[in-house]
């Protein structure tokens, strides 16, 4: 016999066939889809960037200040790992948003975090728990996203540009409507 969803997984399950899926369970938008997979793609990238860079870069770095240190970081594995996400921009010939729309799900991600971290703060000292929560995970994430959401937002608008011209440029084809 099939196990009883929990209430939690149930309305996950539907908040995210209302997003992702329309009424026959069909994708409703596949970059819509895919860009948020690749969200997640570079969330599990820049989370093994940090967890692979941090102990020899804290060690490499013992001698420096603490803010040097921090700044070290988090910027360092936050370009190692910007790195794949953003030639992954290249992996996809025709559908290049799909890099700068994973980015802004990203975006979308770590507002919800972090909102959802405030119902699980203890209020008696919430100030501790939020700033343990920033540097543990919302500034590595912001650093990650703009690390590499700049790169990939500004390569898309070039090409976006690029194409535009290219249209612009082309020769005009006759028309039948212009007779």
């Amino acid at each position: 016999m099939a196990k009883e969803r929990s209430a939690i997984q149930r309305k996950i399950d539907q908040f995210l066939r209302v997003l992702f899926l329309d009424e026959k369970g069909a994708p409703k938008s596949a970059v819509l889809l895919y860009s948020f997979l690749l969200a997640i793609l570079f969330v599990l990238i820049y989370l093994a960037a940090y967890l692979l860079l941090l102990d020899p870069l804290e060690q490499l770095c013992s001698g420096a200040s603490v803010a040097a240190r921090n700044i070290i970081q988090y910027l360092v594995p936050a370009i190692a790992g910007s790195v794949p996400c953003v030639a992954l921009y290249f992996a996809f010939p025709k559908k290049k948003q799909l890099v700068p729309y994973a980015f802004l799900w990203m975006v979308a991600l770590l507002v919800a975090i972090m909102l959802f971290e405030l119902l699980l703060i203890d209020w008696s000292d919430a100030w501790t728990d939020y700033q343990l929560f920033l540097v543990i995970l919302a500034i590595p994430l912001a650093v990650s996203i703009l690390c590499g959401g700049i790169p990939a937002t500004l390569l898309y608008r070039k090409d976006m540009k690029k194409a535009r011209e290219e249209r612009e440029n082309a020769p005009k084809r006759p028309s039948y409507y212009n007779t």
